[in-house]
């Protein structure tokens, strides 16, 4: 009942491309859908969290 299922792992990472197009679209819903407070916020958020994506995708940060 240990671990042995897990043996293989699965690659879903994307390409720079995808996480690019992602963060505009992802960009375009908050300016769209909220007001300034909202799409400031959200944006920078979204920043942190595809920056944190990126880095690990790339192994920047140890």
């Amino acid at each position: 009942m240990g671990n042995s299922h897990h043996s293989q792992e699965v690659e879903n990472d994307l390409s720079t491309f995808e996480l690019i197009a992602l963060f505009v679209v992802f960009c375009v819903i908050l300016i769209w859908l909220g007001d300034t407070l909202t799409a400031t916020v959200g944006i920078i958020l979204e920043g942190l969290v595809f920056a944190v994506a990126y880095n690990a995708k790339n192994n920047q940060i140890d």
